[in-house]
């Protein structure tokens, strides 16, 4: 054993510190640990305590800090073929053994999956490959910084827009843009995000739930006024909830009254929950122009960054998707143009109810590609987590559970799938995104806390993958309309109505 062992030592391949410290970077990170070098950087993304704190010793010697937690066997438990060699004239031995009954720990959101996924083309796989490589290079390595700031650089919308995954992608052709019909590409950017573990840049805000006004509401002239600025990756938001009025868009109190001479209208009110807010550049504002007539009163009003009286009156501090702003913003006599009215006046509750079915199916899809990511995480994880002379995934109880998620998740997303297909050929009912949007949140939230479960005291640090997926996934319930409000929608297909009309009926 000693003469094998002795031989097996002398033909490890012998690294000098100063080559270690030239890998240094999130795509391509180097450890030393007891004269031993590791390639970390698949690790990155797995690491429950999350990726700063690799990133922190990242091209040197971590030798005393990382065995202060953990044994060195930790890193052949969770990244195998991470063993590059050892220092130079070190003289060190291979690494330790993987722990008893250390199983695969390279599942991705795709082979936690039984069934293999067939909504997507090979031209789709290619646009995804781009937008992943586009992730990793230009926001990964930034988004710790963005969660800190409580948003997303602009130049980094700019940057998206001009590679074509920012509003570039559904924008028509002749205003220069890709003018992808295809609501495909628009579910990859949503699963990327979520794939990447940035799940709080909110680039479907634009994508799927304020673009649509601008290419599908909107006068030729006004496009014609807008778009230069669309394409070139300018952050936009809609206004719709208040203070006091959430998912019940019919009661908004934010109103527009028209100027004497028709040139347009002064607004006052005040817009909560903004998502963008304090960064956007567009605003489509509901507001009451006719409070006589109720829903049918309702109109929308683009509102520029700059006009007087409008303003980000406060950014609110959330429990989860830190890198998204989200805010409470004023008008107090805003005086809005006649020409930025979108569409006709009095139709502003027809076009939210029109373009809200994608909204909540991009949140669906969001959601659910975030239950695959859990899923994941947490199968690689008791895969490689010594526990009881093996590792946690050797228990029964740990199996079962995660057959369970695996088997829901399975459904969700064919059902998600089968609505992206829906809405890609124009066919996605109100009903089906209302479902999709239940469902997938749901079981987001529910996945992520039955998978932070198994990651112990590590699932309960902010920065750890699994953590953020906790927190991110339990807000997706509440925006783009309370998933009771999706059962109601649901429920009114069956014939029913809801309570508080029918009592306001007697």
């Amino acid at each position: 054993r000693r003469e094998s062992r002795a031989m097996a030592t002398s033909e490890l391949r012998e690294i000098t510190r100063e080559e270690v410290a030239k890998h240094c970077s999130a795509d391509d990170c180097w450890l030393i640990i007891s004269d031993r070098v590791y390639d970390v950087t698949d690790f990155l993304s797995e690491h429950p305590a999350g990726r700063g704190i690799i990133m922190m010793h990242a091209g040197r010697d971590c030798t005393q800090e990382f065995l202060e937690v953990h044994r060195e066997d930790y890193i052949p438990a969770f990244a195998p073929k991470a063993f590059v060699g050892v220092v130079a004239g070190s003289g060190a031995a291979p690494p330790p053994p993987r722990p008893p009954g250390a199983g695969r720990v390279d599942f991705d959101s795709n082979s936690v999956l039984v069934l293999t996924r067939d909504v997507y083309a090979p031209e789709h796989e290619e646009f995804r490959a781009k937008c992943r490589a586009f992730l990793k290079k230009h926001v990964v390595p930034q988004y710790a910084k963005f969660e800190m700031k409580g948003m997303v650089d602009a130049s980094v919308y700019a940057k998206m827009a001009e590679a074509g995954f920012y509003l570039t992608l559904s924008i028509p052709k002749e205003y220069g843009g890709l003018g992808h019909e295809d609501w495909r590409y628009n579910a990859i950017v949503c699963e990327e995000l979520e794939d990447c573990d940035c799940g709080g840049f909110f680039a479907n805000l634009g994508n799927d739930m304020v673009l649509s006004y601008f290419t599908k509401s909107c006068t030729p002239e006004q496009r014609a006024k807008w778009m230069p600025m669309l394409m070139r990756g300018a952050v936009i938001a809609v206004g719709m909830s208040e203070p006091e009025v959430g998912s019940d868009l019919g009661k908004l109190s934010c109103r527009a009254e028209r100027l004497p001479d028709g040139s347009g209208y002064v607004v006052t009110g005040r817009k909560m929950w903004i998502s963008a807010g304090a960064q956007a550049e567009l605003v489509v504002v509901a507001c009451v122009t006719d409070p006589s007539l109720g829903a049918k009163g309702i109109s929308l009003l683009v509102v520029e960054k700059g006009m007087a009286g409008y303003s980000c009156a406060k950014r609110f501090g959330k429990l989860g998707k830190h890198a998204s702003d989200t805010c409470l913003l004023t008008l107090q006599n805003v005086r809005v143009p006649t020409c930025n009215l979108v569409g006709e006046e009095g139709k502003g509750f027809v076009y939210m109810m029109g373009h809200l079915p994608k909204e909540r199916l991009s949140i669906a899809v969001g959601s659910v590609a975030a239950a695959r990511r859990a899923l994941a995480l947490a199968t690689n994880y008791v895969h490689g987590r010594a526990a009881f002379g093996g590792v946690v995934g050797s228990l029964q109880s740990v199996q079962m559970k995660l057959a369970q998620l695996r088997t829901e998740v399975q459904v969700c997303t064919t059902f998600v799938d089968r609505c992206i297909a829906e809405v890609s050929r124009g066919q996605l009912t109100t009903e089906g995104a209302s479902m999709a949007k239940y469902h997938a949140t749901e079981l987001s939230f529910s996945v992520a806390d039955s998978c932070a479960q198994l990651f112990g005291g590590y699932g309960y640090l902010k920065n750890s993958p699994i953590g953020k997926l906790l927190v991110d996934q339990r807000v997706v319930r509440v925006y783009g309309g309370s998933n009771e409000v999706q059962l109601e929608i649901v429920a009114k297909g069956l014939g029913f109505q809801p309570q508080r009309v029918a009592r306001s009926k007697l």
